[in-house]
């Protein structure tokens, strides 16, 4: 694992076509610069189906050496302010450790090919304990045709430069037993286009 500032993975994001999109400054949404497509799959409830999910999405990104993982919104948890009777907190911090991330950073994480599982824990770690916008996470592989980004409404979102590969998830996704939602994931959800249309 390896780790690298903020300014140096959006420098890099910038030579692939990629950056924050200027409709949400504050936001720091990151997105393909000459407009994609996206659609989002809703998180199993089921937390020994996570892991598996988590990783058909990232074997789907296909060809990738290293995959880099933006907290946009946030730093890494910091250990010092932890609270000790707050159980949940103190559980996703171990898990932390024991992974090696930056704490107490807002250090981009660069994993490579070989810490798969360890990408997935992350990911995993995510769904169970983030709770608010400043812990979801932007995944990009280092050939950036696909984001991915992890997202405390329970759903992951990804997004796509290239319609055939739009089109190559949902089939992949569906045969794995994960099909596009019908509806979003609450009231607060602003409601896809793409969900009453016929392109599914």
């Amino acid at each position: 694992m390896k780790t690298l500032a903020e300014d140096e993975f959006l420098q890099w994001a910038s030579t692939k076509g990629l950056g924050p999109d200027p409709k949400y400054p504050q936001s720091a949404v990151l997105d393909f610069q000459a407009g994609s497509e996206s659609r989002f799959w809703e998180v199993p409830r089921e937390p020994e189906r996570r892991p598996y999910f988590l990783a058909s999405l990232i074997d789907l990104m296909a060809g990738w050496q290293t995959c880099y993982v933006w907290r946009h919104l946030g730093s890494w948890p910091d250990p010092k302010h932890i609270h000790p009777l707050r159980i949940n907190d103190a559980v996703e911090m171990l898990i932390l450790k024991g992974l090696g991330l930056p704490l107490a950073t807002a250090a981009v994480v660069q994993f490579s090919r070989d810490e798969r599982e360890k990408l997935v824990t992350l990911l995993f770690t995510t769904t169970v304990f983030g709770w608010s916008v400043g812990e979801d996470l932007y995944v990009v592989p280092d050939h950036a045709r696909q984001i991915i980004q992890t997202d405390h409404h329970d759903v992951v979102h990804a997004s796509f430069a290239d319609p055939d590969d739009l089109k190559r998830w949902i089939s992949k996704m569906s045969e794995e037993g994960f099909d596009l939602p019908d509806e979003p994931p609450d009231a607060t959800f602003k409601r896809p286009t793409w969900m009453d249309g016929s392109d599914r």
